[in-house]
């Protein structure tokens, strides 16, 4: 019975952080900026991942093992999994005729990006909706995959093995550099949203994807290469709901429950999950007139893109390979500190430690990708019924939107921003919180003393105090690229 008490706070913490009316100063997509001061904001999001960190300590260890146990419901007449692959292989089949179709559009219709599908579904709908999305309702992408329908009906059952085995020993390692190469082309290339030139992205994407899954299996280089797929399960590992497609049962429990499940987490995993949040957070650190400052770049004459390709793709692995060591750096402290020179169980050693607190991150990962795009949504989402209306932009209106007009009127009103505000803030501040859970749980699952505890999970609870601030002071740091 703990688990309820534990959901319906964090549910009235999270709603708390959005209607809270504090003074402070923002900054998004070059949207808005509040002319106020950031410290107040800063100072209170500092607080409130700290003071999470005092009560999670002081509780006892049972009872944080116990709330992320999420509730079981049976559902009768809903295990029908052959059912379930038939639907999948339907969806899958026509996301892929819908790429398809976008890429043609990329190709043949406007080059502004902003009245093209192609870039207003990848890097709106895709990007922002629907990685958001998994986050509350899970995994989205098992049914939207473009790849595992044509690779059913076309090669066979995504469990056969492929013409090559891949090594065991690499993991799910490959995925990573693959996923820093996505955010390198969305950071670093000079126009990531021109319409033919994401058009060549994304079929390039495809070809690359379906010649992996033919040489080395289906389900392998899906599950161990293909970098959205790992991204969207994570995503979904941390929503609050999973629907029972493969079994008669609906799980609900704290979100991040999922992600605290497994037993085995490889490094590769691990990396992954590490990645996002670094190249996400460099994906909002290099618009800064910090940044642009290190690099040698007036913000107010800023070069455009391409005259900064090198140091974005630098800076980019820099944040990478910092992160890791950060954290890494962290983890060892922890163990040091708990485990002694002769304790040397298995389940105490620094490779389980570090990849399941590894886990622990993606809240904080996907909490600033929905508060880091926000903005860009809401205004680009208008975009997207506009072109929906006109897909090719000939001045037809197939949805009947007369003088449909895009507005930003809401980041002129002082009250509107300062809700849009808040809910970013609240959104970074509940998803530190919610990982400070995650590590303490996963720390009291693994050490049985308080003082064992404590002493783990020290350097991790420092490590997310400094994240919030960084990322609530890169929430409102000024942009001028």
């Amino acid at each position: 019975m703990r688990r309820i008490p534990a959901i319906a706070a964090f549910t009235g913490l999270v709603a708390w952080l959005v209607h809270c009316d504090q003074a402070a100063a923002h900054v998004s997509e070059q949207g808005f900026v509040l002319l106020l001061p950031t410290g107040v904001y800063r100072i209170a999001g500092v607080a409130a991942v700290a003071a999470s960190i005092v009560i999670v300590s002081l509780a006892p260890p049972a009872w944080m093992r116990s709330i992320f146990v999420p509730y079981r419901y049976r559902v009768d007449r809903w295990e029908y999994t052959e059912l379930w692959s038939v639907v999948r292989t339907v969806t899958s089949v026509a996301s892929l005729c819908l790429l398809l179709g976008l890429i043609v559009i990329g190709v043949a219709g406007t080059r502004d990006p902003l009245s093209n599908l192609l870039p207003l579904t990848i890097w709106t709908v895709w990007w922002i909706a629907i990685v958001m999305l998994h986050c509350v309702f899970g995994n989205i992408w098992s049914f939207i995959n473009p790849w595992t329908g044509a690779y059913r009906l076309v090669i066979g059952p995504l469990e056969q093995p492929g013409l090559i085995k891949l090594p065991d020993r690499l993991g799910s390692w490959p995925a990573v550099p693959i996923l820093v190469a996505f955010f390198a082309f969305a950071i670093a290339d000079p126009a990531p949203d021109d319409p033919a030139r994401l058009a060549n992205f994304v079929l390039g994407y495809l070809i690359l994807t379906f010649a992996g899954m033919a040489l080395f299996g289906g389900q392998t280089w899906l599950s161990r290469c293909e970098c959205f797929t790992l991204l969207f399960r994570l995503a979904a590992s941390i929503a609050p709901l999973k629907m029972p497609t493969n079994g008669n049962r609906l799980s609900l429990g704290l979100p991040g429950w999922r992600a605290l499940q497994g037993r085995h987490i490889s490094y590769g995993m691990s990396f992954f999950a590490l990645s996002l949040l670094a190249s996400g957070s460099f994906d909002g650190v290099n618009e800064t007139f910090w940044w642009l400052a290190q690099i040698g770049v007036n913000p107010l004459e800023f070069p455009g893109r391409s005259a900064v390709v090198t140091q974005s793709v630098m800076g980019l692995i820099t944040a990478n390979f910092l992160l890791f060591a950060i954290f890494s750096g962290c983890v060892w402290c922890g163990v040091k500190l708990t485990v002694s020179e002769t304790d040397r169980e298995e389940h105490q050693t620094f490779k389980v430690i570090f990849c399941r607190l590894a886990l622990s991150v993606l809240p904080i990962a996907f909490a600033y990708h929905g508060s880091h795009y926000l903005v860009s949504f809401l205004v680009n989402g208008q975009y997207v019924i506009a072109a929906l209306s006109d897909p090719l932009a000939t001045g037809v209106n197939y949805l009947g939107l007369d003088n449909y007009q895009v507005t930003t009127g809401f980041l002129n009103s002082q009250g509107s921003v300062r809700r849009i505000w808040l809910s970013q803030a609240g959104l970074i501040v509940t998803g530190h919180i919610l990982a400070v859970l995650m590590a303490h749980s996963v720390v009291t699952k693994i050490f049985r003393t308080t003082r064992q505890i404590l002493l783990c999970h020290t350097p991790i609870a420092l490590f997310m105090i400094a994240y919030t601030w960084f990322g609530l002071w890169l929430l409102a740091a000024p942009r001028g690229a």
